[in-house]
């Protein structure tokens, strides 16, 4: 999901750029980049900071998904869109609106670990 949380702010292809908005995650002295998983139901999320998280839920959050071609940038195809990469089961509204929820109690513990 970086490619679609963190956007490049130096005009710059992605791959390329040195500055995002928001800021692309840091990596933990010794330890590497962070790595946040959700497991809800019989799918695990990955995500690589809390703004991905964030990203997530906004999108998921919304009844109807948005148009995935509208969404697209750098010339990929809108089988890129990280939503066209998720199992039938987990677009289902039923699904979603659950795992939302459930996201928003993750990210909030991330949170204040990564504080901690």
């Amino acid at each position: 999901m970086a490619f679609w949380v963190h956007l490049p702010v130096d005009n710059e292809r992605w791959l390329d750029a040195t500055a995002f908005e928001p800021a692309s995650p840091s990596p933990v002295p010794g330890k590497g980049y962070p790595v946040y998983f959700v497991e809800f139901g019989d799918f695990v999320f990955r995500f690589s900071s809390l703004d991905e998280i964030d990203g997530c839920i906004k999108v998921l959050s919304q009844k109807n998904l948005p148009d995935v071609k509208a969404e697209l940038r750098g010339g990929r195809g809108p089988g890129s869109h990280w939503l066209n990469k998720l199992p039938g089961q987990v677009l289902q509204w039923s699904y979603r609106r659950r795992a939302t929820e459930y996201l928003g109690e993750c990210r909030d513990y991330f949170a204040a670990a990564d504080a901690g």
